[in-house]
């Protein structure tokens, strides 16, 4: 849980932690650019918030010992939750927090079979298909997510894939809303793109939400246009729209 990074890092892996330690490692980093460590260590790495500072977390060292200790504790706090709620950390494999944020990593890649991993104790179930990657030679499975600045930090996925038939909508944005059967509406986090808008090319946008749309009654889905390509005239189609929850995927 946040392993110490002062005096351990860039250490050969017998003087720090290492995936060879234990027959399973997985790692929470919280604050690798200060009490924590950088570097991937264990069969699995997780970097929740990209892995150095944490939300809710205070900004200012006037704030005290609070502002020293509370992103380095937030690997602790994270996984107890994971022990004492419901709460489903989803997280993504992917080359490196940039990769994340631009929806690059929403298929988890060789996890598909057992679906994303999970941050908390949820880690092990995937322990073996970690350490069949490990084989051969040591392939670091570094993973990412998002997660609220208050206890039990929860966020919930989904991933919109959109298709579009010409190219009036090659450029520009998009904001989602969803409208659950209690009457409870929410705008997502959007990420950006996985790649631009191009005719009859499937594009995938990561969202996120704070609270858990499991019995969706409505969507809403709007096109913002570019400020450089403004067309008054111009009508928008899409081709196909899919809307797929990560944090339950079944």
């Amino acid at each position: 849980l946040d392993p110490a990074g002062p005096k351990f890092s860039r250490k050969p892996p017998y003087k720090r932690l290492d995936y060879t330690d234990a027959k399973f490692v997985d790692v929470i980093h919280s604050n690798s650019n200060g009490l924590g460590i950088r570097e991937p260590l264990g069969h699995i790495d997780f970097y929740p918030n990209g892995g150095k500072k944490q939300p809710g977390c205070p900004k200012s060292i006037f704030s005290g010992i609070k502002f020293i200790k509370c992103n380095h504790e937030r690997a602790v706090h994270l996984f107890m939750a994971s022990l004492e709620t419901n709460c489903n950390f989803i997280s993504f494999p992917c080359h490196s927090y940039k990769d994340y944020k631009t929806s690059l990593c929403v298929d988890c890649d060789s996890f598909k079979e057992k679906s994303c991993p999970w941050l908390g104790y949820q880690a092990k179930l995937l322990k073996d298909v970690l350490k069949e990657r490990m084989k051969g030679g040591p392939l670091r499975t570094t993973v990412f997510l998002d997660t609220s600045g208050i206890y039990p930090f929860c966020t919930y996925y989904f991933v919109l894939s959109i298709i579009v038939p010409d190219k009036t909508m090659m450029d520009g944005s998009f904001s989602l809303k969803l409208l659950n059967q209690l009457g409870m509406m929410e705008e997502s986090r959007f990420y950006k793109k996985n790649k631009p808008l191009c005719k009859l090319q499937e594009v995938k946008i990561l969202a996120q939400f704070y609270n858990d749309f499991a019995n969706i009654s409505s969507i809403g889905l709007t096109y913002f246009q570019s400020s450089n390509l403004r067309c008054s005239t111009c009508t928008y189609k899409i081709q196909s729209l899919m809307l797929k929850s990560l944090t339950y995927p079944e």
